[in-house]
């Protein structure tokens, strides 16, 4: 389960910073990128609950820049906690 919400997460990251980049942007942007916050904001509130800062950050921001820098900001705290890397630091 956690690696499945790991590669969903990825995926999101990727999507909304294609989004972001000025050249690739087009009509649909704005439609596509609230509904790919909405799964971000999904996948935050399974995995750290609505109170979380993560989740108020991503709520409360519109700019697709902000929610890229969480996903990647969650994305690298669950590589330091994740199992091969404990084994590792043993």
């Amino acid at each position: 389960m956690y690696c499945h919400f790991h590669s969903e997460l990825s995926k999101l990251g990727q999507e909304i910073e294609q989004l972001w980049a000025p050249e690739l942007r087009g009509a649909g942007d704005e439609a596509t990128f609230f509904a790919a916050k909405g799964k971000v904001l999904d996948i935050l509130n399974v995995l750290y609950s609505e109170k979380s800062r993560e989740f108020r950050v991503v709520k409360l921001t519109n700019s697709p820049s902000t929610v890229v820098k969480v996903v990647n900001h969650v994305l690298r705290r669950s590589d330091m906690n994740s199992p091969g890397s404990k084994v590792v630091n043993l």
